[in-house]
């Protein structure tokens, strides 16, 4: 089978995976934002700044060199295992070690124990590492798709089952927790490799000189991804910071998840073709194009209509979100497509870059959250925003050079989904004021405002740019037959 159509079974295996997933999370969380307080949000939030940071060392970069490198041996795979369960334990000891601290510095001595039960998550997930790299590798993303819809369920679940026990944000610990172990039995089941019981540090050498500059990348940009949640846990509330994670996980679902749909295959296969600028430019500028195509009008239908689906769907004690949640969605739009600079970067073997601009990109974002704090919540999303505008456009110039590719040429592929989101923001507001005029519902309201959305977005594509519907429609049947 050819890389077109590996590519294509991945998008469509990763589509059908995230769909499920993600539809069945998206759920979880509304019920879960029901059953719980903003401040229990807030309090995992806290957790979660410190139990992330330790998970993006968990394995030294390991898994990104075992992808890019073209001839891979099973002593590398054997020693990036075992070489991973030692480095979860190490990181769950020393965790559990540093979580009064934690607590102190927060000043919430619950946080401390949460964070103590989340650490035991770095050995469950320790233990599947290696397999889902490997099925990654393998553009098995049908393997992945059921890994990921299991986890879910099985965190789901249990989350919901405490949260209707009263077990508050111990439903939202033990429920993650869950989810870890599950996703690394699942990939013991899905992919057949068994490690050898030897370890050799020259193989560990040779993904290591690749993987540090990863795994150096990945904790600089954790720092620029997660300084806002520490300064407003550190310097506001616990509930101002879960009225900002709920505001930001919602901002961020396109990048987080429709994004890995259309680019899930990227990494591995622009590795392939890393020597080829053609081909790179070709299969990027796609990727670019079909993200934004589906990310700008979620984003953009999504801050439109937050005044009313806030209140609606998760209830008025989640109104402080709405104004931040609109800021953010500037930032999810350029962070949805600017996700995909990494596939370009690692495969070009250029993880240096990726880590050097990181820092850089760290400082900036830092100076901005630490002056936008001072007007609370809504301050640090418009940081948040200003910054993703100033740094993306710095990053993309350095991208393209790797790829020779012009900006005209990068705008040009997303020029259909901005103007089409335009159009739909303004005939949406034009609707919502006119709404005012005849008292509709705000329910009635709500749904006629996405009904619509969704129907001026579509006839705005087929107007404007008829080829981009065509190739949807052609890829929507090569998925649908694959």
């Amino acid at each position: 089978m050819g890389l077109i159509q590996k590519a294509t079974k991945g998008i469509a295996w990763t589509g059908i995976g995230q769909i499920i997933t993600q539809g069945f999370q998206f759920v979880i969380k509304i019920i879960l934002a029901r059953l719980l307080v903003p401040e229990d949000f807030g309090i995992l939030g806290m957790a979660l700044i410190f139990t992330a940071l330790v998970q993006t060392v968990n394995e030294f970069g390991l898994s990104a060199a075992i992808i890019q490198k073209k001839e891979i041996k099973e002593r590398h795979l054997a020693t990036s295992f075992w070489i991973s369960i030692v480095i979860g334990i190490i990181l769950c000891i020393v965790t559990i070690i540093c979580s009064p601290l934690i607590a102190r510095f927060f000043k919430k001595e619950l946080i401390g124990p949460v964070i103590s039960v989340l650490s035991i998550g770095f050995i469950f997930g320790s233990f599947g590492i290696v397999h889902r790299t490997l099925l990654r590798k393998k553009l098995n993303f049908k393997s992945l798709a059921i890994i990921g819809i299991g986890t879910a369920i099985f965190s789901g679940v249990i989350s919901i089952t405490l949260a209707l026990l009263k077990f508050g944000v111990w439903s939202l610990v033990f429920g993650s927790l869950t989810g870890t172990l599950i996703g690394s039995i699942l990939a013991w089941i899905k992919c057949s490799w068994r490690p050898s019981k030897k370890i050799d540090f020259q193989s560990f050498k040779e993904l290591f000189n690749f993987g540090k500059n990863v795994m150096g990348s990945r904790i600089i940009n954790y720092f620029s991804s997660n300084t806002d949640y520490l300064l407003i846990g550190k310097f506001l509330s616990a509930t101002s910071l879960g009225f900002y994670t709920l505001a930001y996980q919602m901002a961020i679902f396109p990048l987080s998840k429709i994004s890995s749909i259309i680019g899930a295959p990227a990494f591995p296969v622009f590795s392939i073709i890393q020597d080829k600028n053609e081909k790179l430019r070709w299969g990027y500028l796609k990727i670019i194009k079909y993200t934004s195509l589906i990310t700008f009008p979620l984003l953009a239908g999504l801050a439109i209509v937050a005044p009313r689906l806030i209140p609606i769907v998760i209830g008025e004690k989640w109104a402080p979100m709405i104004l931040p949640l609109q800021i953010l969605c500037i930032a999810g739009a350029l962070k949805s497509i600017g996700t995909h600079i990494g596939s370009i970067l690692y495969s070009k073997n250029r993880s240096d870059i990726s880590f050097k601009w990181n820092i850089f990109a760290t400082v900036v974002t830092v100076i901005a959250i630490l002056i936008g704090i001072q007007y609370g919540i809504v301050g640090v999303a418009t940081a948040i925003a200003i910054t993703s505008c100033f740094l993306f456009l710095i990053i993309q110039k350095i991208t393209n050079k790797l790829i020779d590719l012009s900006f005209r040429d990068f705008f040009r592929a997303l020029y259909s989904a901005t103007i089409c989101s335009a159009i739909m923001i303004v005939s949406i507001l034009l609707f919502q004021k006119s709404s005012l005029y005849i008292s509709l519902p705000d329910i009635l309201s709500l749904v006629m405002s996405i009904m619509m959305a969704s129907i001026i977005y579509i006839f705005a594509i087929r107007i404007i740019d008829k080829d981009s519907l065509k190739e949807i429609k052609t890829l929507i049947k090569q998925l649908r037959n694959k």
